[in-house]
């Protein structure tokens, strides 16, 4: 037992000792600020007021705010309960299908896992002895490709379906051009 209990706190200090697992509390408050501070809600207003007009407007809006979300936070679980949060319930209001809708809050929160700066990739470097920067660079195009792909399918599914992802109402979107930009 004694033995066991040595290894394991050899491993835990080892482990501690990992200069990249530095960014893991500073990650975690990322996420923590961005939720605080309303920051995700008015940016997916913003781009709703942009994208509302188009079908399927609103889930492209939350495949984009998932990948920004992705880009700043790491973290994958703030990103979809944020998403889950502000971009279900105003697709489910607005008549988009309960399937849609939620597939997209979904896929789009969990972009975090590849989009660097990612938790698991800061975590898998260290712990497989390759360079965390080289596993950035490697998973930036796929990442972005996987939203792209995203975007792209919702786009076609909601030309082919319009009933799944309807318009959001023009009066809910006549905002002056100066308000939308500020």
């Amino acid at each position: 037992p004694e033995i066991t209990g040595n290894i394991l706190y050899l491993r835990m200090y080892d482990f501690s000792q990992k200069y990249s697992f530095l960014a893991l509390p500073l990650f975690i408050f990322m996420g923590l600020m961005l939720e605080r501070a309303g920051t995700v809600e008015d940016m997916y207003k913003a781009m709703y007021l942009w994208l509302g007009g188009y079908r399927g407007g609103l889930a492209v809006c939350t495949v984009l705010v998932g990948t920004i979300l992705a880009a700043c936070v790491g973290v994958i679980a703030a990103s979809t309960t944020m998403l889950a949060l502000v971009a279900l319930p105003s697709m489910i209001k607005r008549g988009y299908s309960k399937s849609l809708a939620s597939g997209t809050t979904a896929v789009s929160g969990t972009l975090g896992i590849l989009i660097p700066p990612s938790i698991m990739l800061v975590v898998f470097g260290p712990l497989a002895n390759l360079s965390v920067g080289k596993l950035f660079f490697g998973a930036f195009i796929p990442g972005f490709l996987l939203a792209g792909l995203y975007i792209t399918y919702i786009t076609i599914r909601s030309f082919l379906q319009p009933e799944l992802a309807p318009v959001v109402p023009a009066e809910e979107r006549a905002i002056p051009f100066g308000r939308k930009i500020s």
